[in-house]
């Protein structure tokens, strides 16, 4: 029997990049599969993709994640056809690249905010009653950024994930006696189209090695699965050592 057979998950920003390879890792091993994302082209593809590839039950939604509305119309339903949720990847983000912090305009605050923070409060809230029926996972993607400060990033997406891995803290304690794990992964650089502009030195990275979406995926797979029941509250780097906590 496959490790998540039987079980549903739901990936935000899960049509392109670190969302599509975490949905086709689940996938792969069994799990059914719930997209949310923006573009409803890029959406249907990765369904499609995963329903030809994997034979899962697999629907896609087109949510903005930044829109409270959006995401109860999505949850509600996802939920209408589902009927349960037992893992939650909040994945979807942007991602500015080095701006000046006097450069950076309200209007920029609100647009990385709305979506990498209070994207996640939005869809967190409204899972968490599904997810403690069977004792679900929660995944944060959070990154390198949040943790050391931005490398080629501006402050507001610093900010950002730097609040998603408390956020992550405050949860695993709070949701622990409902059975919920909560961690977060912080990826380094990893080879996406949010990445591809980033001037990346090999010669920073102990690894050599840039990450691949897929690799992210693994982590992924590792914390949503059994094998990590008793890993809750923290944040697994991978990042080919360019950050050693």
């Amino acid at each position: 029997m496959k490790r998540f057979q039987n079980k549903v998950s739901l990936i935000t920003g899960g049509n392109r990049g670190i969302g599509r390879a975490i949905a086709l890792r689940l996938a792969s091993e069994g799990s059914s599969i719930i997209l949310f994302g923006r573009n409803e082209k890029d959406n249907q593809s990765v369904e499609k993709e995963i329903s030809s590839t994997y034979s899962v039950p697999v629907k896609s939604y087109n949510v903005d994640m930044s829109s409270k509305k959006s995401v109860e119309e999505g949850i509600g339903q996802a939920m209408s056809h589902f009927r349960r949720l037992d893992v939650l990847i909040n994945n979807a983000g942007i991602c500015r690249l080095s701006t000046p912090f006097t450069e950076i305009t309200e209007e920029d605050w609100k647009e990385t905010l709305s979506v990498n923070l209070y994207g996640v409060i939005y869809v967190t809230g409204l899972v968490i009653p599904y997810l403690e029926k069977e004792g679900g996972k929660i995944i944060n993607i959070a990154s390198l950024a949040g943790e050391v400060g931005g490398i080629a990033t501006s402050a507001d997406y610093v900010a950002s994930k730097a609040a998603l891995q408390g956020m992550t803290k405050s949860l695993a304690r709070e949701l622990g006696v409902k059975h919920i794990n909560v961690n977060a992964i912080a990826p380094g650089f990893v080879r996406t189209q949010m990445t591809e502009k980033m001037s990346i030195q090999l010669s920073s990275i102990p690894l050599r090695q840039v990450a691949e979406p897929e690799d992210i995926a693994a982590a992924a797979a590792f914390l949503a699965s059994d094998d990590a029941r008793l890993i809750t509250g923290t944040t697994l780097d991978v990042n080919g050592g360019l950050y050693m906590n």
